[in-house]
């Protein structure tokens, strides 16, 4: 018996499985599966952010009518429309449109920084460990991956603006106010998921896109600092960022939906040059192509100690140099900070408080950095490049130990380089020359504090390397916490639970002896678990 096949049928599957963008569904419903607990955690956790802000300001930093018209003429001040403005309605504030001067910028931000997390996870991540590969060994088209991350993006901020707009309602928000509010967070999302999109095709490795991604956020928010100085309501500046664009819309004052367009006409360039740059490269490669090492490795990098100093090089200089922006840029509010005549800071020599409060910040980058040079070690095992270092006479306890020790000096090293800044800019700003030794001092206290949070996710890669990620959650717990817990009405107990709660804030604070050496003590009870975990464990096989 013979049997044929239909023309039609035979040129239609043909077609269907030549298609770029072929089996784009089920990787959608991948995507969906894997993103079901990262996704919604940051759906929720932006959700619940708006109430808690909002009651934090209204019963701690505006709780009367009073307090309320000080903090306004505190936000119009130019060095504070940097951090959050710029102020929309203030001849008539609001405790929600203090809300929105405050605090939106910041909403903004995380909401793009989840994006590109999002859209780097799914695209570049997939090619770097190879799974893309053995996914487009089946019937997927070149585009499928690519198509299927931006309709996760969409769909997530979908939910997100919803979700929120939800929340502002409950605060207070008239529904069309609260609606655009929540389209504001999913324009900024959905620029920089396009942003991430492009970027991950220009290198190789995940680290790269979403740092160029993040480098572009960085100038979209200076921008919008910048403009946000040049008037209370956003000068030209303002108009040439994203996040500019959608603070533009004048939520609850004079609401304006068209600055959105701007956003979605940027998206869809970006989309576009994404799906033409995907074209113009090879799976696995970047349109940068990386460049080629030497032979042979000189006579300093053949030790651990050294080749993981190699290894944390590039991060540490490009961080470290951020961080001397960011400290001159902060440190040069100071003098605006010291001359603060408003009642709500009488008696309070504000100059000093910002800067310990500017240090403190100091040392919660510093905890970012530290979770990402141990989760760096994570990624090393799993794509199988630490078994060729291990078949020689390198032992587990001396790879990972000389990892953590590059990691701690690195640690005093950008504090001692942020401090710097920071006493730098605050010295230029008032004239006092004893900032700089003072701050830099102040920020080295803190070393402690960031040492935990570096034993916390090297305890968890020895010990549950699955659960590493927790790390995450102890970090932006214990600076919530720190931040926020007086304000939220946590109880003492509760508020020292958090590993930045232990330490006064320098340089306002004096010097405590013991919470330094307890904190030390933990830190390298933590680093023994670990060394100890990894030792006892298998290795991942890559």
């Amino acid at each position: 018996m013979t049997a044929t096949v239909s023309p039609a049928r035979a040129r239609t599957g043909s077609r269907a499985a030549g298609s770029p963008l072929t089996g784009t569904g089920a990787m959608v419903r991948l995507a969906l599966r894997r993103d079901r607990i990262k996704l919604p955690i940051w759906v929720l956790a932006l959700t619940a952010l708006v109430p808690r802000f909002y009651n934090a300001a209204t019963t701690s930093v505006v709780p009367t009518p009073e307090a309320l018209a000080e903090a306004t003429q505190m936000i119009q001040v130019s060095f504070m429309r940097v951090l959050g403005g710029p102020v929309f309605g203030a001849e008539a504030i609001t405790t929600q449109r203090y809300f929105l001067a405050a605090y939106w910028v910041e909403f903004l931000l995380a909401a793009a920084l989840m994006n590109i997390l999002l859209i780097t996870r799914h695209t570049r991540a997939e090619e770097q460990t190879g799974r893309a590969e053995l996914i487009r060994a089946a019937v997927v088209g070149r585009h499928a991956q690519l198509t299927a991350a931006l309709i996760i993006a969409l769909l997530g901020n979908v939910v997100l603006a919803v979700f929120t707009a939800a929340a502002a309602i409950s605060i207070g928000f008239p529904t069309g106010s609260a609606l655009l509010f929540g389209a504001t967070l999913a324009a900024v999302g959905l620029a920089f998921a396009a942003v991430a999109a492009v970027t991950a095709q220009i290198t190789e490795y995940s680290r790269g896109a979403s740092g160029l991604a993040g480098a572009a956020l960085t100038v979209a928010w200076i921008l919008r600092g910048a403009g946000a100085m040049q008037s209370q309501e956003g000068g030209p500046l303002f108009w040439l960022s994203p996040i500019g664009w959608s603070q533009q819309t004048r939520v609850l004052a004079g609401e304006r939906w068209w600055p959105l367009g701007l956003s979605a006409l940027l998206t869809g360039l970006l989309v576009a040059g994404a799906y033409t740059l995907a074209s113009r490269r090879d799976l696995g490669a970047g349109l940068v192509a990386p460049r080629p090492g030497p032979a042979s490795a000189p006579s300093w990098l053949r030790s651990p100690f050294t080749l993981a100093l190699r290894l944390q090089q590039a991060a540490i200089v490009s961080w470290g140099a951020a961080f001397l922006a960011i400290g001159l840029v902060l440190g040069g509010m100071t003098g605006g900070m010291a001359n603060t005549d408003l009642p709500i800071f009488a008696g309070a020599d504000f100059g000093r408080a910002w800067v310990s409060l500017m240090v403190f910040t100091g040392s919660l980058y510093t905890g970012v950095f530290v979770v990402l040079s141990v989760l760096r070690l994570r990624a090393e095992e799993v794509r199988g490049r630490v078994g060729p270092v291990l078949a020689g006479p390198t032992g587990r306890s001396t790879w990972l130990g000389s990892s953590l020790l590059v990691s701690a000096l690195a640690v005093i090293a950008l504090l001692a380089v942020y401090g710097a800044g920071l006493g730098a800019g605050a010295a230029a700003s008032t004239g006092d020359l004893g900032f700089v030794g003072e701050v830099i001092a102040a920020c080295l206290l803190r070393i402690p504090e960031v040492l935990v949070l570096l034993a916390v996710p090297a305890a968890l890669f020895g010990l549950a390397p699955r659960a590493i990620s927790v790390a995450w959650a102890v970090l932006v717990y214990s600076g919530f916490v720190q931040i926020l817990g007086s304000f939220a009405g946590m109880p003492g107990w509760l508020v020292n639970t958090s590993v930045l709660s232990h330490l006064p804030w320098h340089p306002l604070g004096a010097f405590a002896p013991v919470a330094t050496v307890v904190l030390l003590a933990l830190a390298a009870a933590l680093t023994i678990l670990g060394l100890y975990g990894l030792r006892r464990r298998d290795l991942a096989s890559g």
